[in-house]
């Protein structure tokens, strides 16, 4: 067992990520007599899918965060109660 106060493993910060994903740029495209309608249909449900996912993502990321906080706690919990019993 580490004797540093330090957690194992590596941090993830899940609101550095968020929102990086969030403020993702988009490229400016002119629009051209070529492209036609049907195209940019397309183009926009791709895109009104991939926010759909994105949201799912989010809430799952989210939803891991909070289990990886619960069980650091629980595993400081158990830290504290073995020290306690070594003693």
């Amino acid at each position: 067992m580490p004797t540093d106060d330090k957690p194992l493993g590596f941090n993830i910060d899940i609101g550095d990520i968020l929102e990086g994903v969030s403020k993702a740029s988009r490229p400016t495209r002119r629009r051209t007599a070529s492209t036609s309608r049907s195209g940019t249909d397309m183009d926009a449900a791709l895109r009104r899918a991939v926010r759909a996912e994105l949201v799912d993502v989010e809430r799952a990321l989210k939803q891991l965060a909070e289990e990886v906080v619960r069980l650091r706690k629980a595993n400081e919990a158990l830290v504290t109660k073995i020290a306690k019993l070594t003693r």
